[in-house]
């Protein structure tokens, strides 16, 4: 989640209101992540508070991620981001942040049948954001603009 919001944040030009209130959103639900956490190691192998617990984990990592992208389509909609970014990096951040949703639903429902699976599965979309396999780094790590 924060390689997503340093991207984001990395191509904006500026900033409006609504993407402070959209952004405060993303880091309160950030900064709550390790409270699912903590309540999944809680319940690993008590089969009911277990599924409980990892669907309750999946639950705010989607909600993080479908806000980050909130966030971002808000700034390019609005035209926040840089005037120097160019639509294919525009075109593939906006792709980078969109399966892990998917991804996030699916293993919710995974979750209630075999939580320490959907766990793990979060593990690897962590492992996708942070490691861009074959993709440009330029989105886990956009390039800085260049001062005169």
């Amino acid at each position: 989640m924060w390689l997503g919001h340093s991207a984001i944040t990395e191509y904006l030009g500026r900033i409006d209101g609504g993407f402070i209130r959209l952004n405060l959103l993303v880091l309160l639900l950030v900064s709550f992540l390790p409270l699912p956490t903590r309540l999944f190691a809680s319940y690993i192998g008590k089969k009911g508070p277990e599924r409980v617990a990892a669907t309750i984990y999946g639950a705010c990592l989607l909600l993080t991620l479908m806000l980050l992208l909130i966030l971002w389509r808000y700034s390019v909609r609005e035209r926040l981001v840089r005037p120097d970014a160019r639509d294919e990096e525009i075109q593939l951040l906006t792709r980078r942040l969109t399966p892990g949703l998917f991804a996030y639903v699916a293993l919710i429902v995974v979750g209630l049948w075999v939580p320490v699976v959907a766990v793990g599965g979060s593990l690897a979309i962590a492992l996708y954001y942070i490691f861009p396999f074959k993709r440009p780094y330029i989105i886990a790590f956009p390039r800085r603009r260049q001062r005169s």
